[in-house]
Protein backbone atom coordinates (compact mmCIF):
# COMPACT_ATOMS: atom_id res chain seq x y z
CA UNK A 1 0.00 0.00 0.00
CA UNK A 2 2.57 2.59 0.85
CA UNK A 3 4.28 1.42 -2.65
CA UNK A 4 1.21 2.21 -4.44
CA UNK A 5 0.55 5.70 -2.55
CA UNK A 6 4.19 6.35 -3.20
CA UNK A 7 3.78 5.52 -7.11
CA UNK A 8 0.52 7.65 -7.23
CA UNK A 9 2.26 10.56 -5.63
CA UNK A 10 5.46 10.22 -8.41
CA UNK A 11 2.54 10.49 -10.92
CA UNK A 12 0.78 13.19 -9.56
CA UNK A 13 4.30 15.15 -9.58
CA UNK A 14 5.32 13.69 -13.20
CA UNK A 15 2.15 14.97 -14.81
CA UNK A 16 2.27 18.28 -12.87
CA UNK A 17 5.50 18.74 -13.96
CA UNK A 18 4.72 17.99 -17.24
CA UNK A 19 2.01 20.46 -17.63
CA UNK A 20 4.23 23.49 -16.06
CA UNK A 21 7.12 22.27 -18.80
CA UNK A 22 4.69 22.54 -21.74
CA UNK A 23 3.78 25.89 -20.99
CA UNK A 24 7.59 26.92 -21.12
CA UNK A 25 8.79 24.69 -24.26
CA UNK A 26 11.43 26.36 -26.18
CA UNK A 27 9.61 28.15 -29.39
CA UNK A 28 10.18 26.44 -32.45
CA UNK A 29 12.54 27.36 -34.55
CA UNK A 30 14.61 26.66 -37.74
CA UNK A 31 18.40 26.14 -37.49
CA UNK A 32 20.08 29.58 -39.03
CA UNK A 33 22.74 28.04 -41.50
CA UNK A 34 19.34 25.95 -42.70
CA UNK A 35 17.32 28.35 -43.12
CA UNK A 36 19.90 30.30 -45.30
CA UNK A 37 20.63 27.09 -47.13
CA UNK A 38 16.96 27.68 -48.58
CA UNK A 39 17.94 30.56 -50.68
CA UNK A 40 20.25 27.84 -52.68
CA UNK A 41 17.07 26.57 -54.78
CA UNK A 42 14.30 29.10 -53.59
CA UNK A 43 13.01 30.47 -55.28
CA UNK A 44 12.83 28.40 -58.22
CA UNK A 45 15.24 29.69 -61.70
CA UNK A 46 17.16 28.53 -64.37
CA UNK A 47 20.45 28.88 -64.72
CA UNK A 48 22.83 29.13 -68.27
CA UNK A 49 26.12 28.42 -66.84
CA UNK A 50 27.75 28.00 -70.46
CA UNK A 51 25.51 29.09 -73.96
CA UNK A 52 23.24 26.92 -74.59
CA UNK A 53 23.56 24.48 -71.22
CA UNK A 54 20.77 25.53 -69.14
CA UNK A 55 20.10 23.95 -65.20
CA UNK A 56 16.60 24.30 -63.51
CA UNK A 57 17.57 24.29 -59.95
CA UNK A 58 14.67 24.38 -57.65
CA UNK A 59 11.82 22.67 -59.57
CA UNK A 60 11.30 19.84 -56.98
CA UNK A 61 14.23 18.09 -55.08
CA UNK A 62 16.90 17.31 -58.26
CA UNK A 63 17.64 19.01 -61.17
CA UNK A 64 16.99 19.09 -64.75
CA UNK A 65 19.60 20.08 -67.43
CA UNK A 66 18.87 21.06 -71.19
CA UNK A 67 21.87 21.00 -73.32
CA UNK A 68 20.65 22.81 -76.64
CA UNK A 69 22.91 21.11 -79.61
CA UNK A 70 23.53 22.33 -83.27
CA UNK A 71 20.70 19.85 -83.95
CA UNK A 72 18.69 19.14 -81.11
CA UNK A 73 18.49 18.95 -76.87
CA UNK A 74 19.27 16.75 -74.66
CA UNK A 75 17.99 16.51 -71.66
CA UNK A 76 19.95 15.27 -68.45
CA UNK A 77 18.04 13.86 -65.36
CA UNK A 78 14.12 14.66 -65.39
CA UNK A 79 12.92 15.56 -61.79
CA UNK A 80 10.43 12.77 -60.29
CA UNK A 81 7.53 13.74 -61.52
CA UNK A 82 5.13 15.23 -64.80
CA UNK A 83 4.10 18.04 -62.90
CA UNK A 84 7.44 19.50 -62.20
CA UNK A 85 8.93 18.56 -65.64
CA UNK A 86 6.31 20.00 -67.52
CA UNK A 87 6.60 23.41 -65.21
CA UNK A 88 10.67 22.80 -66.45
CA UNK A 89 9.90 22.51 -70.17
CA UNK A 90 7.59 25.74 -70.06
CA UNK A 91 11.11 27.39 -68.77
CA UNK A 92 13.28 25.29 -71.49
CA UNK A 93 11.03 25.67 -74.54
CA UNK A 94 11.78 28.85 -74.72
CA UNK A 95 15.56 28.44 -75.11
CA UNK A 96 15.27 25.18 -77.01
CA UNK A 97 14.72 27.62 -80.83
CA UNK A 98 11.98 24.76 -81.29
CA UNK A 99 14.60 22.04 -81.92
CA UNK A 100 13.91 18.63 -80.86
CA UNK A 101 14.35 16.38 -77.99
CA UNK A 102 17.21 13.79 -79.47
CA UNK A 103 18.32 12.31 -76.06
CA UNK A 104 16.98 11.80 -72.46
CA UNK A 105 20.33 10.60 -69.79
CA UNK A 106 19.55 9.88 -66.64
CA UNK A 107 22.72 9.82 -64.58
CA UNK A 108 21.08 7.63 -62.19
CA UNK A 109 18.48 5.41 -61.19
CA UNK A 110 17.03 7.55 -58.36
CA UNK A 111 13.29 8.64 -58.62
CA UNK A 112 13.70 12.60 -58.72
CA UNK A 113 16.18 11.80 -61.74
CA UNK A 114 13.95 9.69 -63.93
CA UNK A 115 10.00 9.96 -63.27
CA UNK A 116 9.62 13.01 -65.24
CA UNK A 117 10.53 12.02 -68.63
CA UNK A 118 7.39 11.77 -69.99
CA UNK A 119 6.76 15.25 -69.25
CA UNK A 120 9.19 16.24 -71.80
CA UNK A 121 8.26 16.28 -75.93
CA UNK A 122 11.19 13.58 -76.37
CA UNK A 123 11.52 12.87 -79.86
CA UNK A 124 10.40 9.26 -81.67
CA UNK A 125 13.11 7.78 -81.74
CA UNK A 126 15.48 9.75 -79.43
CA UNK A 127 18.05 7.63 -77.53
CA UNK A 128 17.27 7.58 -73.49
CA UNK A 129 20.89 6.56 -71.60
CA UNK A 130 21.41 4.63 -68.55
CA UNK A 131 24.17 2.66 -67.21
CA UNK A 132 23.29 -0.97 -67.76
CA UNK A 133 22.34 -1.10 -64.01
CA UNK A 134 19.67 1.35 -63.79
CA UNK A 135 16.84 -1.05 -63.82
CA UNK A 136 18.36 -3.41 -61.62
CA UNK A 137 19.57 -0.63 -58.81
CA UNK A 138 15.77 0.18 -59.30
CA UNK A 139 14.76 -2.40 -58.29
CA UNK A 140 16.35 -2.81 -55.08
CA UNK A 141 14.41 -0.41 -53.47
CA UNK A 142 10.73 -0.31 -55.44
CA UNK A 143 10.85 -4.01 -55.18
CA UNK A 144 11.10 -5.52 -51.96
CA UNK A 145 11.86 -3.24 -49.52
CA UNK A 146 9.48 -0.60 -51.51
CA UNK A 147 6.67 -0.57 -48.30
CA UNK A 148 9.74 0.25 -45.46
CA UNK A 149 11.48 2.37 -47.86
CA UNK A 150 8.69 4.67 -48.74
CA UNK A 151 7.03 5.04 -45.03
CA UNK A 152 10.98 6.23 -44.28
CA UNK A 153 10.96 8.65 -47.04
CA UNK A 154 7.57 9.97 -46.35
CA UNK A 155 9.24 10.76 -42.68
CA UNK A 156 12.35 11.86 -44.11
CA UNK A 157 11.13 14.29 -46.89
CA UNK A 158 8.38 15.91 -44.10
CA UNK A 159 5.76 14.99 -46.51
CA UNK A 160 2.93 15.85 -43.87
CA UNK A 161 4.59 18.77 -42.03
CA UNK A 162 2.98 22.23 -42.45
CA UNK A 163 4.84 24.49 -44.84
CA UNK A 164 6.04 27.82 -44.27
CA UNK A 165 6.09 27.68 -40.01
CA UNK A 166 9.07 27.52 -37.99
CA UNK A 167 7.61 24.22 -36.28
CA UNK A 168 7.68 22.53 -39.92
CA UNK A 169 9.05 21.79 -43.50
CA UNK A 170 11.97 24.04 -44.40
CA UNK A 171 13.37 21.97 -47.44
CA UNK A 172 14.90 18.74 -48.44
CA UNK A 173 18.53 19.65 -48.15
CA UNK A 174 19.11 19.61 -52.19
CA UNK A 175 16.21 20.98 -53.04
CA UNK A 176 13.13 22.46 -52.07
CA UNK A 177 10.78 19.13 -51.81
CA UNK A 178 10.29 16.35 -53.40
CA UNK A 179 7.56 16.50 -55.52
CA UNK A 180 6.22 13.04 -55.83
CA UNK A 181 5.80 12.78 -52.31
CA UNK A 182 4.05 16.27 -51.72
CA UNK A 183 0.81 16.06 -54.21
CA UNK A 184 3.27 16.24 -57.44
CA UNK A 185 1.64 13.74 -59.10
CA UNK A 186 2.12 10.22 -61.78
CA UNK A 187 5.50 9.80 -62.54
CA UNK A 188 6.62 9.22 -66.27
CA UNK A 189 9.80 7.01 -66.68
CA UNK A 190 10.53 6.00 -69.84
CA UNK A 191 13.23 2.75 -70.15
CA UNK A 192 16.39 3.33 -71.46
CA UNK A 193 16.88 2.18 -75.38
CA UNK A 194 20.71 2.79 -75.22
CA UNK A 195 23.06 1.26 -72.07
CA UNK A 196 26.35 1.14 -71.40
CA UNK A 197 28.55 -0.50 -68.63
CA UNK A 198 32.03 1.70 -68.53
CA UNK A 199 32.33 4.68 -70.89
CA UNK A 200 29.86 5.62 -74.01
CA UNK A 201 30.93 8.27 -76.61
CA UNK A 202 28.36 9.74 -78.30
CA UNK A 203 27.31 12.32 -80.58
CA UNK A 204 23.65 13.97 -79.85
CA UNK A 205 22.36 16.97 -81.19
CA UNK A 206 25.52 17.88 -82.96
CA UNK A 207 26.93 18.13 -79.53
CA UNK A 208 30.03 15.42 -78.02
CA UNK A 209 29.54 13.63 -75.10
CA UNK A 210 31.49 11.02 -72.94
CA UNK A 211 29.60 8.78 -70.51
CA UNK A 212 31.29 7.33 -67.81
CA UNK A 213 30.45 4.58 -64.74
CA UNK A 214 31.51 6.78 -61.40
CA UNK A 215 29.94 4.72 -58.78
CA UNK A 216 28.90 6.87 -55.50
CA UNK A 217 25.62 8.14 -54.27
CA UNK A 218 24.58 4.91 -56.00
CA UNK A 219 26.25 1.90 -58.04
CA UNK A 220 25.00 3.05 -61.58
CA UNK A 221 25.76 6.53 -61.23
CA UNK A 222 27.82 7.84 -64.46
CA UNK A 223 29.29 11.36 -65.25
CA UNK A 224 28.83 12.88 -68.38
CA UNK A 225 31.37 14.71 -70.14
CA UNK A 226 31.26 17.19 -72.89
CA UNK A 227 35.20 17.79 -73.89
CA UNK A 228 34.92 20.01 -76.45
CA UNK A 229 33.18 22.50 -74.06
CA UNK A 230 34.96 21.41 -70.52
CA UNK A 231 31.66 20.95 -69.42
CA UNK A 232 30.61 18.24 -66.50
CA UNK A 233 27.82 17.04 -65.52
CA UNK A 234 28.49 14.67 -61.50
CA UNK A 235 25.06 13.81 -60.79
CA UNK A 236 24.72 12.92 -57.27
CA UNK A 237 28.23 12.88 -56.96
CA UNK A 238 28.72 16.76 -55.47
CA UNK A 239 26.13 19.07 -54.36
CA UNK A 240 26.46 22.17 -51.92
CA UNK A 241 25.67 19.76 -48.70
CA UNK A 242 27.50 17.08 -47.10
CA UNK A 243 27.26 13.89 -48.96
CA UNK A 244 24.82 11.26 -48.07
CA UNK A 245 27.02 8.51 -47.59
CA UNK A 246 24.07 6.91 -45.76
CA UNK A 247 20.48 7.80 -46.17
CA UNK A 248 17.96 7.39 -43.25
CA UNK A 249 15.21 6.20 -45.60
CA UNK A 250 17.29 3.27 -45.95
CA UNK A 251 19.87 2.28 -48.36
CA UNK A 252 22.26 -0.35 -49.47
CA UNK A 253 26.14 0.19 -48.56
CA UNK A 254 27.44 3.36 -50.46
CA UNK A 255 31.02 2.97 -50.85
CA UNK A 256 32.85 5.86 -50.07
CA UNK A 257 35.97 4.91 -51.52
CA UNK A 258 34.15 4.23 -54.80
CA UNK A 259 32.67 7.46 -54.38
CA UNK A 260 35.84 9.58 -53.64
CA UNK A 261 38.02 7.70 -56.70
CA UNK A 262 34.62 8.91 -59.13
CA UNK A 263 35.63 12.31 -57.84
CA UNK A 264 39.11 12.02 -58.50
CA UNK A 265 38.35 11.13 -62.25
CA UNK A 266 36.22 14.07 -62.65
CA UNK A 267 39.50 16.27 -60.84
CA UNK A 268 41.45 14.82 -63.75
CA UNK A 269 39.21 16.52 -66.49
CA UNK A 270 39.59 19.49 -65.28
CA UNK A 271 35.90 21.05 -65.84
CA UNK A 272 35.33 25.23 -66.62
CA UNK A 273 32.29 24.62 -65.76
CA UNK A 274 30.46 21.61 -63.52
CA UNK A 275 26.99 21.30 -63.67
CA UNK A 276 25.46 19.12 -60.97
CA UNK A 277 21.79 17.57 -60.30
CA UNK A 278 21.42 19.15 -57.27
CA UNK A 279 22.38 22.89 -56.09
CA UNK A 280 23.51 25.59 -58.02
CA UNK A 281 26.27 25.39 -61.43
CA UNK A 282 29.70 26.46 -60.46
CA UNK A 283 31.48 28.35 -63.24
CA UNK A 284 35.79 28.43 -63.09
CA UNK A 285 38.21 25.98 -63.50
CA UNK A 286 40.21 26.58 -59.82
CA UNK A 287 36.55 27.28 -58.00
CA UNK A 288 36.01 23.46 -59.23
CA UNK A 289 38.93 21.94 -58.82
CA UNK A 290 38.77 23.62 -54.81
CA UNK A 291 35.69 21.96 -54.27
CA UNK A 292 35.79 18.58 -56.26
CA UNK A 293 39.11 18.18 -53.67
CA UNK A 294 37.25 19.26 -50.80
CA UNK A 295 34.82 17.09 -51.51
CA UNK A 296 36.59 13.62 -52.32
CA UNK A 297 39.05 14.68 -48.88
CA UNK A 298 36.13 14.86 -46.57
CA UNK A 299 34.42 11.65 -47.75
CA UNK A 300 37.85 9.97 -47.95
CA UNK A 301 38.95 11.72 -44.00
CA UNK A 302 35.55 10.29 -42.96
CA UNK A 303 35.97 6.84 -43.97
CA UNK A 304 39.46 6.47 -43.60
CA UNK A 305 39.38 7.85 -39.72
CA UNK A 306 36.20 5.88 -39.12
CA UNK A 307 38.25 2.53 -39.85
CA UNK A 308 41.22 4.19 -38.17
CA UNK A 309 39.30 4.23 -34.79
CA UNK A 310 37.58 0.50 -35.77
CA UNK A 311 41.04 -1.06 -36.11
CA UNK A 312 41.63 0.07 -32.63
CA UNK A 313 38.95 -1.73 -31.35
CA UNK A 314 36.00 1.13 -30.36
CA UNK A 315 32.48 0.65 -31.29
CA UNK A 316 30.27 2.69 -33.71
CA UNK A 317 28.97 5.12 -30.80
CA UNK A 318 32.40 5.89 -29.96
CA UNK A 319 34.17 6.88 -33.20
CA UNK A 320 31.15 9.14 -33.92
CA UNK A 321 32.64 11.02 -30.81
CA UNK A 322 36.20 10.88 -32.17
CA UNK A 323 35.49 11.37 -35.94
CA UNK A 324 34.99 15.13 -36.84
CA UNK A 325 36.40 16.93 -40.06
CA UNK A 326 38.91 19.37 -39.70
CA UNK A 327 37.91 22.97 -39.93
CA UNK A 328 39.70 23.62 -43.54
CA UNK A 329 36.78 21.20 -44.55
CA UNK A 330 34.12 21.78 -42.04
CA UNK A 331 34.07 25.58 -42.94
CA UNK A 332 33.36 24.68 -46.40
CA UNK A 333 29.79 25.41 -47.09
CA UNK A 334 29.68 22.72 -49.75
CA UNK A 335 30.18 20.38 -46.98
CA UNK A 336 27.83 21.82 -44.35
CA UNK A 337 25.72 18.65 -43.27
CA UNK A 338 22.62 20.27 -44.95
CA UNK A 339 22.00 16.72 -46.59
CA UNK A 340 24.43 13.83 -44.96
CA UNK A 341 26.32 14.32 -41.89
CA UNK A 342 29.35 12.68 -40.49
CA UNK A 343 27.87 10.82 -37.63
CA UNK A 344 25.06 8.96 -39.94
CA UNK A 345 28.46 8.14 -42.53
CA UNK A 346 30.75 6.62 -39.68
CA UNK A 347 28.00 4.08 -38.67
CA UNK A 348 27.26 3.19 -41.61
CA UNK A 349 31.11 2.49 -42.78
CA UNK A 350 31.24 0.45 -39.78
CA UNK A 351 28.33 -1.36 -41.07
CA UNK A 352 29.74 -1.95 -44.29
CA UNK A 353 32.64 -3.36 -43.28
CA UNK A 354 31.36 -5.20 -39.71
CA UNK A 355 28.05 -5.81 -40.28
CA UNK A 356 25.43 -4.83 -37.36
CA UNK A 357 28.00 -6.09 -34.46
CA UNK A 358 29.63 -3.27 -33.00
CA UNK A 359 32.00 -5.75 -30.77
CA UNK A 360 30.72 -5.22 -27.38
CA UNK A 361 29.38 -8.72 -26.31
CA UNK A 362 26.89 -7.36 -24.19
CA UNK A 363 24.71 -6.33 -27.53
CA UNK A 364 25.46 -9.87 -28.74
CA UNK A 365 21.40 -10.44 -27.73
CA UNK A 366 19.19 -7.82 -25.83
CA UNK A 367 16.00 -8.99 -23.92
CA UNK A 368 12.86 -8.30 -25.45
CA UNK A 369 12.00 -4.54 -25.82
CA UNK A 370 9.08 -5.20 -23.72
CA UNK A 371 11.75 -6.55 -20.90
CA UNK A 372 14.31 -4.26 -21.27
CA UNK A 373 12.28 -1.28 -20.15
CA UNK A 374 10.28 -2.86 -17.54
CA UNK A 375 13.99 -3.56 -16.48
CA UNK A 376 15.16 0.31 -17.19
CA UNK A 377 12.10 1.98 -15.49
CA UNK A 378 12.65 -0.09 -12.54
CA UNK A 379 15.72 1.38 -11.51
CA UNK A 380 14.04 4.57 -11.25
CA UNK A 381 11.19 3.05 -8.99
CA UNK A 382 8.86 2.54 -11.43
CA UNK A 383 7.44 4.26 -14.94
CA UNK A 384 6.12 7.21 -12.59
CA UNK A 385 9.56 8.24 -11.01
CA UNK A 386 10.93 7.27 -14.80
CA UNK A 387 8.44 10.19 -16.16
CA UNK A 388 9.12 12.27 -14.10
CA UNK A 389 13.34 11.91 -14.79
CA UNK A 390 12.19 12.02 -18.64
CA UNK A 391 10.61 15.68 -17.61
CA UNK A 392 13.79 17.00 -15.74
CA UNK A 393 15.87 15.84 -18.70
CA UNK A 394 13.37 17.66 -20.92
CA UNK A 395 13.34 20.97 -18.80
CA UNK A 396 17.54 21.05 -18.99
CA UNK A 397 17.49 20.20 -22.75
CA UNK A 398 18.55 17.05 -22.54
CA UNK A 399 16.19 16.05 -25.01
CA UNK A 400 18.19 12.50 -26.43
CA UNK A 401 17.96 11.30 -23.03
CA UNK A 402 13.81 12.54 -23.23
CA UNK A 403 13.18 10.62 -25.79
CA UNK A 404 14.92 7.03 -24.90
CA UNK A 405 13.55 7.70 -21.42
CA UNK A 406 10.03 8.15 -22.95
CA UNK A 407 10.23 5.11 -25.16
CA UNK A 408 11.27 2.52 -22.43
CA UNK A 409 8.34 4.41 -20.23
CA UNK A 410 5.69 3.77 -23.02
CA UNK A 411 6.28 0.36 -23.22
CA UNK A 412 6.65 -0.32 -19.88
CA UNK A 413 3.44 1.33 -18.50
CA UNK A 414 0.44 1.23 -20.75
CA UNK A 415 -1.52 3.83 -18.04
CA UNK A 416 1.19 6.19 -18.97
CA UNK A 417 2.11 5.38 -22.28
CA UNK A 418 0.32 8.64 -23.28
CA UNK A 419 1.90 10.70 -21.24
CA UNK A 420 5.07 9.03 -22.45
CA UNK A 421 4.17 9.91 -25.94
CA UNK A 422 3.66 13.43 -25.79
CA UNK A 423 6.35 13.94 -23.97
CA UNK A 424 8.67 11.86 -26.39
CA UNK A 425 6.95 13.80 -29.12
CA UNK A 426 7.98 17.13 -27.72
CA UNK A 427 11.24 15.85 -27.39
CA UNK A 428 11.34 14.86 -30.85
CA UNK A 429 10.72 17.80 -31.75
CA UNK A 430 13.48 20.09 -30.21
CA UNK A 431 15.85 18.17 -31.37
CA UNK A 432 14.49 18.44 -35.18
CA UNK A 433 14.44 22.35 -34.48
CA UNK A 434 17.98 21.80 -33.75
CA UNK A 435 18.87 19.73 -36.71
CA UNK A 436 21.04 22.04 -39.24
CA UNK A 437 20.20 18.53 -41.84
CA UNK A 438 16.41 18.70 -42.83
CA UNK A 439 16.38 14.71 -42.97
CA UNK A 440 17.03 14.82 -39.47
CA UNK A 441 14.64 17.48 -38.82
CA UNK A 442 12.00 16.30 -41.04
CA UNK A 443 11.97 12.66 -39.33
CA UNK A 444 11.90 14.06 -35.94
CA UNK A 445 9.48 16.51 -36.79
CA UNK A 446 7.12 13.67 -38.65
CA UNK A 447 7.54 11.09 -35.72
CA UNK A 448 6.81 13.57 -33.13
CA UNK A 449 3.19 14.84 -35.76
CA UNK A 450 3.08 10.72 -35.19
CA UNK A 451 2.92 10.61 -32.04
CA UNK A 452 0.09 13.14 -31.75
CA UNK A 453 -1.89 11.93 -34.64
CA UNK A 454 -1.36 15.08 -36.16
CA UNK A 455 0.15 12.91 -39.21
CA UNK A 456 -0.46 9.57 -41.27
CA UNK A 457 1.40 6.20 -39.19
CA UNK A 458 3.69 3.56 -40.25
CA UNK A 459 1.09 1.20 -42.02
CA UNK A 460 -1.42 4.53 -42.76
CA UNK A 461 1.46 5.57 -44.79
CA UNK A 462 2.30 2.45 -46.90
CA UNK A 463 -1.50 1.95 -47.35
CA UNK A 464 -1.62 4.92 -49.05
CA UNK A 465 1.54 4.21 -50.86
CA UNK A 466 0.05 1.06 -52.62
CA UNK A 467 -0.85 2.09 -56.00
CA UNK A 468 1.48 0.44 -57.74
CA UNK A 469 3.22 3.43 -60.43
CA UNK A 470 6.51 2.49 -58.86
CA UNK A 471 5.80 -1.45 -58.88
CA UNK A 472 4.30 -0.94 -62.51
CA UNK A 473 7.83 0.34 -64.11
CA UNK A 474 10.27 -2.56 -62.60
CA UNK A 475 11.19 -6.21 -64.63
CA UNK A 476 8.32 -8.43 -64.15
CA UNK A 477 10.91 -10.45 -62.19
CA UNK A 478 11.53 -7.84 -59.69
CA UNK A 479 7.22 -7.90 -59.10
CA UNK A 480 6.97 -11.47 -58.83
CA UNK A 481 10.25 -11.18 -56.19
CA UNK A 482 7.95 -9.47 -53.79
CA UNK A 483 5.67 -12.57 -53.09
CA UNK A 484 7.85 -14.23 -50.69
CA UNK A 485 8.94 -11.17 -48.48
CA UNK A 486 4.62 -10.37 -48.59
CA UNK A 487 4.02 -14.09 -46.99
CA UNK A 488 2.44 -13.89 -43.72
CA UNK A 489 4.45 -16.98 -42.36
CA UNK A 490 1.88 -16.80 -38.96
CA UNK A 491 -1.19 -17.44 -41.41
CA UNK A 492 1.21 -19.74 -43.65
CA UNK A 493 2.35 -22.02 -41.18
CA UNK A 494 1.04 -25.22 -42.38
CA UNK A 495 -0.12 -24.14 -45.57
CA UNK A 496 0.50 -25.99 -49.11
CA UNK A 497 -0.73 -23.76 -51.83
CA UNK A 498 0.44 -22.70 -55.42
CA UNK A 499 -0.88 -20.34 -58.42
CA UNK A 500 0.38 -19.98 -61.68
CA UNK A 501 1.05 -16.73 -62.94
CA UNK A 502 1.17 -15.70 -66.49
CA UNK A 503 2.20 -11.87 -67.37
CA UNK A 504 1.56 -11.18 -71.20
CA UNK A 505 4.90 -10.68 -72.67
CA UNK A 506 6.95 -10.93 -69.60
CA UNK A 507 7.07 -14.46 -68.53
CA UNK A 508 5.39 -17.16 -66.41
CA UNK A 509 5.92 -17.82 -62.90
CA UNK A 510 4.78 -20.52 -60.05
CA UNK A 511 4.13 -18.91 -56.66
CA UNK A 512 4.58 -22.01 -54.59
CA UNK A 513 3.54 -21.76 -50.55
CA UNK A 514 4.92 -24.27 -48.46
CA UNK A 515 4.88 -24.44 -44.68
CA UNK A 516 5.68 -20.19 -44.18
CA UNK A 517 7.85 -19.89 -47.08
CA UNK A 518 7.21 -19.44 -50.79
CA UNK A 519 8.81 -19.83 -53.60
CA UNK A 520 8.78 -18.28 -57.10
CA UNK A 521 10.15 -20.25 -59.71
CA UNK A 522 9.85 -19.72 -63.36
CA UNK A 523 7.04 -21.43 -65.40
CA UNK A 524 3.49 -22.61 -64.08
CA UNK A 525 3.74 -26.04 -62.46
CA UNK A 526 1.51 -28.51 -64.15
CA UNK A 527 0.27 -29.37 -60.84
CA UNK A 528 -1.03 -25.67 -59.86
CA UNK A 529 -4.69 -25.86 -58.97
CA UNK A 530 -4.82 -22.01 -59.82
CA UNK A 531 -3.83 -19.91 -63.12
CA UNK A 532 -4.12 -16.46 -63.49
CA UNK A 533 -3.34 -13.97 -66.34
CA UNK A 534 -2.73 -10.24 -67.25
CA UNK A 535 -0.38 -7.84 -68.23
CA UNK A 536 2.07 -6.55 -65.76
CA UNK A 537 0.67 -3.09 -65.20
CA UNK A 538 -2.83 -4.85 -64.45
CA UNK A 539 -1.70 -7.33 -62.02
CA UNK A 540 0.33 -4.67 -60.26
CA UNK A 541 -2.72 -2.66 -59.72
CA UNK A 542 -5.00 -4.79 -58.97
CA UNK A 543 -2.43 -6.07 -56.14
CA UNK A 544 -3.51 -2.93 -54.70
CA UNK A 545 -6.27 -4.30 -52.57
CA UNK A 546 -9.09 -6.58 -52.05
CA UNK A 547 -11.41 -3.98 -53.91
CA UNK A 548 -8.57 -3.53 -56.92
CA UNK A 549 -8.53 -6.95 -57.73
CA UNK A 550 -12.56 -7.69 -57.22
CA UNK A 551 -12.68 -4.67 -59.73
CA UNK A 552 -9.88 -5.86 -62.13
CA UNK A 553 -11.52 -9.89 -62.26
CA UNK A 554 -15.00 -7.88 -63.26
CA UNK A 555 -13.21 -6.54 -65.82
CA UNK A 556 -11.63 -9.02 -67.51
CA UNK A 557 -7.87 -7.34 -66.71
CA UNK A 558 -7.21 -10.38 -64.71
CA UNK A 559 -8.57 -13.66 -65.47
CA UNK A 560 -8.50 -16.90 -63.83
CA UNK A 561 -7.61 -19.50 -66.51
CA UNK A 562 -7.84 -22.13 -63.85
CA UNK A 563 -9.44 -22.16 -60.38
CA UNK A 564 -12.24 -19.98 -58.87
CA UNK A 565 -12.45 -16.13 -57.39
CA UNK A 566 -12.56 -17.84 -54.33
CA UNK A 567 -9.13 -19.78 -54.15
CA UNK A 568 -7.67 -16.55 -55.60
CA UNK A 569 -8.71 -14.30 -52.77
CA UNK A 570 -7.75 -17.29 -50.21
CA UNK A 571 -4.63 -17.56 -51.74
CA UNK A 572 -3.56 -13.88 -51.67
CA UNK A 573 -4.81 -13.97 -48.02
CA UNK A 574 -1.35 -15.85 -47.29
CA UNK A 575 0.09 -12.58 -48.16
CA UNK A 576 -1.60 -9.89 -46.05
CA UNK A 577 -0.76 -8.90 -42.63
Amino acid sequence: MIRMLAQKAALTAALAAAGAAFAHEPAPRVAPSLAAHTAEFSPPKVYEPAPGIFSAVGYGIANSIMVVGKTGVVIIDTTDSLDEAKKVWEQFAPHAGGKPIVGVIYTHNHNDHINGARGFPVADGARIIAHDTLLREAAKWNGVAAPAIAARAARMYGVFLPKGTPDGFVSVGIGPYLSAFSGGGAGGFIPPNTVFADKLEITLGGERFVLAHAPGETEDQILVWMPDRKVLFPGDNIYKAFPNLYTIRGTSYRDPVQWADSIDRMRELKPDVLVPSHTRPIVGAQAIATELTNYRDAIRFTHDQTVRWMNQGLTPDEIVEKVKLPAHLADDPYLFEHYGTVEWSVRSIFAGYMGWFGGDPASLSFDAPDVRAREVVDLAGGAAPALAAAQKAFDEGRWKWTAELTGYVGRADAGLKPQADALQAKAFRQLGYDSVSPNGRNYYLERAAELEKKAPGWSQIISARQSGSQAAGLPAAAVVATFPVRLNAEKAANAQAAMGLKLAGDGDWTIRVRRGVAETPTGVAADVPLVVAATKADWVGALASSSAMQAALASGKVKIEKGDPTALASFLDLFRG
